[in-house]
């Protein structure tokens, strides 16, 4: 049966299994009693220093099982945390800090501004303290104010309630098929959705976290994977290509300890994935679709059947599934040929943008929120993404997901990439083109039966436009609208 916020969990399971350990550093440690007891000693610590239910705390996050005890008993006594990043300045805390609200800044350094604490001096006096008794959150109370990084935009506080949050945990843990004595290392960063959700999903399901600040001490992995027998990971790409880099195939060595490793925060290299696979063949590898508005949507196993081109995996036990028209209406009848844009609803979707009534608008409709990926359920109950909607060609009539031919034409020995758009034409609207990096063994009319015997006629590129390299993002993603410059250039210039 569900309960209303990770709060009800630790405290159950402090009665109901006292002596396991609920986190983890490499020198420290606390059973599920310890931190039930030092939580509610912190918020003792937190109302003698007129810390109080419904104030706005921004707190400047760090790795350890000191911030999750702050954290929790911020949210014990009603408070709401706006966690930060721990490298983050005096001046942007100020600036997040006005953006919502904040009564009280907790770091470890003086802010100017505003009544603020140190980390270090409150938690000091935690030993002292008496345990403070206090009635637990409902479900849909406020849980914390969580900042998105910002890389589509500008960054926004997502507001959350202790609902959103047991769902999304759930999500993680039905997802991963996470077993009740789990061990998870976590390395990402507590103030991000990503490492703070893998952290609630293991508490909701009575499991121990293993904290680590990032990969830069790999030795440190090592050490917490043989002392506290380390059964899985949530990694970012960035994380898992650093394991490799300074430690070679020595995670190879614990194919039959490790249960799973689940992957966020921006797309796994294939080299890396296909290593990984070789070095623990029964290892289940976890992608999971999401946001911070509508955490854990979607989960795919890497090493699974399911694991074809554009498959984000399944839609997770509490999200709902949705697709909408430009205008957020409901389209029925989606499929491959007539993909619409995904939505998500459900217990795991935000309450809204922080004092952005207009952003709320525009990012939900009818309790759902809306996504610019264009997808469909295959028949399996797939779900299938198709392309970003500002990225589809539409030919004439017929929408063309330039990842599919994409894919397609990279499997042709004579290129070393490509990449699919468009250009304006008077009569279909669009026209078709591919802009291809090619090798000296490039011949274009093989390439074009090459294509032609796999792709619909109307998918065919049009017109070849040639480069030295196609523009990326850091993670890897096309720059579409830097590939639409190219190829107007080229246009202009009388290239082809």
């Amino acid at each position: 049966m569900r309960k209303d916020s990770i709060l009800h969990y630790i405290r159950d399971y402090a009665q109901t299994q006292p002596d396991k350990y609920a986190v983890c550093e490499l020198r420290k440690n606390l059973t599920y009693r310890e931190y039930w007891e030092k939580i509610r000693k912190t918020a003792s610590v937190l109302a003698l220093h007129d810390i109080k239910k419904g104030m706005h705390v921004v707190v400047r996050c760090t790795q350890t099982i000191d911030y999750l005890v702050l954290f929790s008993a911020l949210q014990y006594i009603g408070a709401i945390p706006i966690p930060v990043e721990k490298t983050l300045g005096a001046d942007r805390i100020m600036e997040i800090a006005g953006a919502v609200d904040a009564d009280v800044v907790i770091a470890d350094e003086d802010v100017a501004g505003i009544r603020a604490y140190k980390n270090k001096e409150l938690m000091k006096a935690v030993p002292e303290a008496d345990e403070a008794e206090l009635p637990l959150p409902a479900a849909n109370d406020l849980s914390m104010i969580l900042f998105t990084t910002g890389t589509t935009g500008k960054s926004k506080g997502v507001v959350l309630t202790h609902l959103n949050d047991v769902a999304i945990a759930e999500n993680v843990m039905y997802g991963t098929q996470m077993a009740p004595d789990n061990v998870e290392v976590i390395p990402m960063p507590l103030n991000h959705a990503f490492g703070m959700r893998r952290y609630q999903s293991d508490i909701v399901n009575g499991g121990t976290v293993c904290l680590m600040d990032g990969m830069a001490f790999i030795g440190t992995l090592w050490k917490l994977m043989e002392k506290y027998r380390v059964t899985s990971m949530a990694l970012s790409p960035a994380s898992l290509g650093m394991i490799f880099q300074l430690s070679g195939d020595r995670i190879g060595e614990y194919k039959d300890q490790m249960h799973y490793i689940q992957i966020g925060s921006a797309p796994l290299m294939e080299a890396d994935k296909q290593r990984l696979i070789r070095l623990m063949p029964n290892l289940r590898l976890y992608n999971f679709y999401g946001s911070s508005e509508a955490g854990c949507s979607c989960i795919l196993d890497f090493n699974s059947p399911d694991n074809k081109t554009g498959c984000i995996g399944r839609p997770t036990v509490n999200s709902v599934v949705r697709f909408v028209d430009e205008n957020g209406n409901k389209v029925e009848n989606v499929d491959e040929e007539h993909p619409a844009l995904l939505a998500w609803g459900g217990p795991i979707v935000m309450k809204e943008y922080y004092k952005e009534p207009e952003l709320t608008a525009e990012t939900m409709t009818d309790g759902c929120v809306m996504t610019k990926d264009m997808a469909y359920l295959d028949e399996e109950g797939r779900c299938i993404l198709v392309g970003r909607s500002d990225d589809i060609v539409n030919y004439g009539g017929s929408k063309i997901a330039p990842a599919e031919v994409e894919d397609c034409a990279r499997d042709y020995d004579g290129i070393v990439d490509c990449a699919y758009s468009s250009r304006p034409d008077a009569i279909t609207g669009e026209l078709p083109v591919m802009l291809v990096v090619k090798k000296e063994t490039y011949d274009q009319a093989a390439f074009e039966a090459f294509l032609a015997e796999r792709l619909e006629s109307y998918k065919m590129p049009r017109e070849y436009y040639f480069t030295d390299s196609i523009p990326k993002t850091f993670k890897g993603s096309l720059l579409r609208k830097d590939i639409k410059k190219i190829i107007n250039e080229q246009i202009q210039g009388g290239n082809q």
